[in-house]
């Protein structure tokens, strides 16, 4: 890169190195957030990863396939019911988890920001080899945040605007500390699936309304349920040790939080929102910018950095020194 006079790099400690969640785009998505001061987050049925939220599933089945094996041992009179008309009572314990997640779903949806943890100082200087292919078809950008900046920023604009944002890394496990949350809620799971049944067990066949599983387990058991699902991915994904700034908020629009928009991904359309710069000031939490590598990488770095200094950010910028051209 000595073709690229005057630039510095940051320096390196492994508190540097924690600190440091990067957020990699492409040019136009650069020019976007510097000039918005906000970044999107989308819905997260859209995301790279086809087995999102699937990979988590099945934490609570034991709970309830456990809790029917019992009532079958104890002759409990709903067995007899459901066996009167014909059903095996196994049946709802092996679809329970998929109607509160189906259920949950339907009225919430996750947005979902990504970000990568740098594994060591290679990374954490110019930036992660595989994301710099998978974004960067122009060469790609990379915004380097503070996560203690970011997560200063992100309680201002859940006290200052009512939104839940949080960030959270993401597990490529499915034993990992968010499910010990979700089973911490275990008693109420139990409830909600014996109040089902009851509630099945007496349903008036002449009415149209059905018991709600969900009634019972708004806030901490589902909240910790969609927790667990989102930051639960499969261990292929792995390298990219991700970070997600993530906000559930409604689908109706009706009782949106924040508004909903839509861009056009090669013939999918894509649901996302973007943090509010009213409340969420996200540029204060970006550090560096680093020019991904590609041709032309002198005339790219003097741009960003001109477009930085007319913004009067403090930001500063480097260029990444991994040999890769694209071919």
């Amino acid at each position: 890169m000595s073709d690229i006079p005057n630039h510095m790099s940051p320096p390196y400690s492994e508190e540097n190195r924690d600190d440091a969640l990067f957020h990699y785009t492409s040019a136009n998505g650069l020019i976007g957030i510097l000039g918005s001061k906000e970044i999107w987050g989308t819905a997260y049925y859209c995301a790279n990863d086809e087995s999102e939220l699937a990979t988590g599933k099945g934490i609570l089945s034991p709970l309830f396939w456990s809790a029917t094996s019992e009532m079958i041992k104890a002759d409990d009179p709903l067995v007899h019911t459901f066996s009167s008309r014909g059903i095996d009572i196994r049946e709802y314990a092996q679809d329970f988890e998929q109607k509160i997640t189906l259920q949950a779903l339907g009225s919430l949806c996750a947005y979902i920001t990504c970000f990568c943890k740098p594994k060591n100082e290679e990374d954490f200087r110019h930036g992660l080899l595989s994301q710099w292919r998978g974004y960067g078809t122009d060469g790609g950008y990379a915004l380097q945040f503070s996560r203690k900046k970011l997560l200063a920023a992100i309680e201002n604009a859940n006290n200052c605007a009512g939104l839940n944002y949080q960030l959270q890394d993401a597990y490529y496990t499915v034993e990992n500390p968010l499910k010990s949350e979700v089973l911490s809620h275990t008693s109420a799971f139990l409830r909600a699936y014996k109040g089902y049944l009851d509630g099945l067990g007496k349903l008036d066949f002449r009415k149209k309304s059905m018991p709600n599983p969900l009634a019972t387990l708004l806030e901490g058991p589902l909240e910790s349920l969609l927790d667990y699902l989102v930051h639960t991915k499969n261990e292929h994904f792995g390298e990219e040790r991700e970070c997600r700034l993530s906000l559930v908020d409604a689908v109706s629009s009706n009782l949106n939080v924040l508004p909903i928009n839509y861009f056009n991904r090669n013939g999918l359309i894509v649901p996302y929102k973007k943090t509010p710069s009213s409340s969420f000031y996200l540029l204060d939490c970006v550090e560096w910018i680093v020019v991904g590598p590609g041709p032309r990488m002198s005339a790219r770095f003097k741009s960003v950095v001109q477009m930085v200094r007319q913004a009067g950010l403090e930001i500063d910028v480097r260029p990444s020194h991994i040999p890769f051209t694209r071919v």
